[in-house]
């Protein structure tokens, strides 16, 4: 990223945030994305260096223009405004746009959480990226919309942090199951025909089709809180709603701290959540169950699984050579 033109410390910023996405088990946000990255830059759709600009500010709400800055950027400068104000005023928002794709989100909740904030953050496709079909509809209207929510507890190493998309699946786990060359599960995607399909390389074809709302038989559910998004995140700020015309990789934030100490207290906040994670975690269990496992739990369990390295797959490591030869960066002779 610093050979693309990336200030060292924002580069250093961006490469840590993709691989802390495969450590901690989203290979969908990794490094998987650095060839997609590079590319916008190339093209000018992402602009490194940008300077980020408060665009309002009254001390409690912001809206941040982010340059097309990359989104790691641009988020994580958001979260640290919303905290900084939330810390002085119990609570802020910032609304930020023109943002390049922010990458995961659970990384921006729980840099809240670290700090004994709430964090929530949501993010739209800045008015492009459609790839979701409304429940009932057969063509992708929606961007996969994601969620995340960071809470502390009295176990400063186990907030709850709840990341999801408000899709069946994030785009990104189906390119890595297309990288990888594996059928997806039956309910995940349909094609440009509107048939259900298992083929990931369905939702890249042109005219492409379209992921699922979160939810299965219940996708109303998910189709909803798409919307949502797409208000908060779209409509508040300059970007607009998910319209057919609108570009990719981009997007817009809504980024929100609160301060728990101006309500119930911050330890008794953190202990009541430490206790209803104890107590909703423990037994009894389901036959065949392995346990319960608490939102933001798997992250962790991934990050000691895999604290010696990551594993990519052939095809991942192939575009990454390709990038790197295109910005003229040495890598390994062989995938680690």
């Amino acid at each position: 990223f610093e050979a693309a033109g990336a200030p060292l410390a924002d580069a250093a910023a961006v490469a840590r945030h993709l691989v802390d996405a495969n450590l901690s088990g989203h290979d969908s946000h990794g490094v998987v994305r650095a060839p997609g990255y590079l590319r916008a830059v190339s093209e000018g759709r992402t602009v490194p260096g940008a300077p980020l600009r408060l665009e309002r500010d009254d001390g409690v709400t912001a809206l941040l223009d982010g340059g097309w800055n990359f989104g790691q950027v641009v988020a994580s400068r958001a979260m640290e405004l919303a905290c900084e104000r939330a810390r002085e005023r119990g609570v802020s928002v910032v609304v930020a746009h023109r943002s390049a794709h922010a990458g995961r989100l659970g990384a921006y909740v729980e840099q809240a959480a670290r700090l004994g904030l709430i964090g929530i953050v949501m993010a739209n496709g800045h008015g492009g990226s459609p790839r979701v079909a409304p429940f009932g509809g057969a063509g992708a209207r929606l961007a996969t919309d994601p969620m995340a929510f960071g809470l502390p507890t009295d176990d400063p190493e186990a907030p709850l942090v709840l990341d999801m998309a408000t899709s069946v699946a994030a785009e990104g786990k189906v390119r890595v199951a297309r990288n990888a060359g594996r059928e997806l599960p039956e309910g995940y995607l349909l094609d440009a025909a509107g048939r259900p399909t298992t083929d990931p390389a369905a939702l890249y074809t042109s005219p492409p089709g379209a992921l699922l709302p979160l939810g299965g038989e219940a996708g109303h559910k998910g189709f909803g809180l798409a919307l949502v998004v797409e208000g908060l995140a779209g409509a508040l700020s300059p970007a607009g709603t998910t319209r057919p015309a609108g570009g990719r990789g981009r997007n817009a934030l809504f980024v929100m701290a609160l301060e728990p100490e101006r309500f119930s207290g911050r330890a008794a906040f953190e202990a009541a959540l430490g206790g209803l994670a104890r107590e909703v975690s423990g037994p009894p269990f389901r036959e065949g169950s392995p346990g319960v496992l608490l939102p933001g739990e798997p992250e962790r369990l991934a990050r000691a699984e895999r604290a010696s390295g990551i594993a990519l797959d052939e095809e991942t490591w192939a575009q990454l050579e390709e990038a790197a030869l295109r910005a003229a960066v040495a890598l390994p002779a062989e995938a680690p």
